[in-house]
């Protein structure tokens, strides 16, 4: 049995090789109506995971969410898919439902004194 030669394992992720998937990302982007990062890397045999570890490659992605993003929305608003499928999807990138209100200031006409409860001088007397 031959001995391992040590050291950290070549990576097959080189500056071309990432080159090559940026252009692969983007033309799957460009011809995809509906791209999903998933279905990306599921066709071309990579790391769905492996992928966002790049940072040459996230400005790609994020084209590819924002694509998908508006489509999703597009689709919402005419009616073509069910809405519950287009909530679900939309919240996978970020979307929220709720509502969060917030306040700051006076509100006009009402005023509040907070006091302090009287400390108790040690009689527990009642």
């Amino acid at each position: 049995m031959a001995k391992h030669a040590g050291g950290r394992p070549v990576s097959v992720w080189t500056p071309q090789k990432i080159a090559s998937v940026i252009k692969q990302m983007e033309a799957y982007t460009t011809e995809t109506d509906l791209p999903i990062l998933a279905e990306f890397a599921y066709t071309h045999d990579y790391d769905r995971a492996q992928l966002y570890g790049f940072p040459k490659i996230a400005h790609t992605i994020k084209k590819m969410m924002l694509k998908k993003e508006t489509e999703l929305e597009k689709i919402a608003i005419k009616g073509d898919a069910p809405t519950a499928f287009c909530i679900f999807s939309l919240k996978q990138l970020g979307w929220s439902d709720k509502q969060q209100i917030e306040h700051s200031g006076e509100v006009a006409g009402s005023s509040f004194t907070f006091v302090e409860a009287p400390k108790n001088s040690g009689n527990t007397d009642t």
